[in-house]
């Protein structure tokens, strides 16, 4: 049988297969209304704009906001889970999110709708962080890729409901039962999570006792020693790749991207049910062949065929070319496609897998508030950058980030299918954390 991903001192006994599947799957929960939120505003924001008369600043500010959130909640997701575990973590998420959900379907005006979209952006920052590390610690070795991809994966189906839920509401404009309908995940995830084990790897790292954290000048110490260090670059690295290829900036403006062909807000709205539909079918081939082709070769396959789809993008909306709404759709749907299947879910697998055990939690903690931050820049600016440069040259851009990724993922990351801690540390180059 396949070694537990968990460090050396972990308990043998081992739960079943249906146990972990169960237990990754009440953890995923806390992505789907990350997927959710994240996925929400990009139909509401339509609505909020003509209720709250929002310019462009403001509009990028409803979006951005949560951004920041998450990124402040995912810096303090390794001090919290590795202080009181993953479990009390999820907890917390699940708080934040039903208040910050809350805050934002009875907000009266533009100042609490914002304060609403930091409370479910703290939320997601802490699902984001913990989740992967979660779902590497109760998998094993040989079916590692397939559990640590189911984060992803549920972020997707949140994205797509919420796209559901957009479109099911915007008829009437009822921007706040979009937010107010997410609430009933809440109510789920909530009532599941008793159901939910520690993990066995944080119950073996102590007593089960809250314990004492490093404050972020030892933190800093750690990250940056010869035996992290080099982790620390591909994580950050491929965090950054994830979020300047544009793809949250499509995601969450899919509706006003569209939108800008020449289609009604209802139908904007309706195609991006269309690609948020496209995103966890793709998801869902990914979790299939992580395990059977690999991390490296699904990496190398996403990001080309990335920039494979975003140069006609770019071209549909910078010349008068044929069906332009359909052929801009078509692109978007490649584009989704090519993310979805390697750079979307392989890079918060990845995150888990090339720590090592002591560092893992604040390790992916670092990334993925680079990854938050990244996002927040992206999307700011997106719409800024659109006016300065036009819609075609921002997609050029992106495309050209996609080929510089490219080109560090081939010369950066090692492949850690199947591979044990040791082994992808000796590829890494990382050695032993003492």
């Amino acid at each position: 049988m396949a070694r537990p991903h968990t460090s050396p001192s972990a308990p043998r006994a081992e739960p079943t297969s249906a146990r972990r599947l169960l237990s990754g799957a009440i953890a995923a929960l806390a992505c789907l209304l990350y997927g959710y939120c994240s996925g929400v505003v990009a139909g509401a924001q339509l609505y909020v704009s003509r209720d709250f008369s929002l310019g462009t600043t403001a509009q990028g500010a409803v979006v951005s906001v949560f951004l920041l959130g998450a990124a402040a909640g995912a810096l303090g997701a390794g001090r919290v889970s590795d202080r009181y575990g993953r479990r009390p973590a999820l907890l917390l998420s699940a708080l934040l999110f039903g208040a910050g959900l809350a805050l934002a379907a009875f907000a009266p005006g533009l100042p609490l709708l914002l304060v609403g979209r930091v409370v479910q952006g703290l939320a997601a920052g802490l699902a984001s962080a913990v989740v992967p590390v979660y779902l590497s610690e109760i998998s094993t070795d040989r079916v590692r890729g397939r559990m640590g991809t189911l984060n992803q994966f549920m972020v997707t189906v949140g994205l797509l409901v919420s796209y559901l839920v957009a479109l099911a509401y915007s008829s009437g404009g009822e921007w706040r039962w979009m937010f107010g309908a997410g609430l009933a995940g809440v109510a789920l995830f909530l009532l599941a999570l008793p159901l939910l084990p520690e993990s066995p790897a944080w119950r073996a790292r102590g007593d089960g006792t809250a314990r004492k954290m490093p404050g972020p000048r030892v933190a800093l110490r750690v990250l940056t020693a010869r035996g992290v260090r080099p982790a620390l670059l591909v994580g950050g690295g491929l965090c950054l790749l994830q979020q300047f290829c544009g793809i949250n900036a499509v995601l969450y403006f899919a509706p006003t991207i569209i939108r800008s062909t020449g289609l009604g807000a209802s139908n904007a709205i309706l195609y991006s049910v269309y690609i948020g539909a496209l995103n966890v079918v793709m998801t869902m081939v990914a979790v299939e062949l992580v395990d059977r082709w690999g991390r490296r070769p699904l990496m190398l396959l996403s990001v080309g065929l990335m920039f494979v789809a975003l140069v006609p993008l770019g071209v549909s909306f910078m010349w008068d070319v044929p069906a332009h709404s359909l052929v801009a759709l078509l692109c978007l749907l490649a584009y989704v496609a090519a993310f979805a299947i390697g750079l979307g879910p392989i890079v918060w697998l990845l995150l888990a897998e090339i720590f090592p055990p002591e560092r893992r939690a604040l390790g992916t903690a670092v990334c993925t508030t680079v990854n938050w931050l990244a996002n927040f820049v992206v999307n700011q600016f997106f719409l800024t950058l659109v006016g300065a440069l036009g819609q075609g040259e921002t997609f050029w851009l992106f495309a050209g980030v996609c080929l510089l990724g490219l080109g560090f993922v081939w010369h950066r990351l090692p492949e850690t299918r199947g591979r044990d801690d040791a082994t992808i540390a000796a590829a890494l180059g990382t050695g032993t954390v003492r």
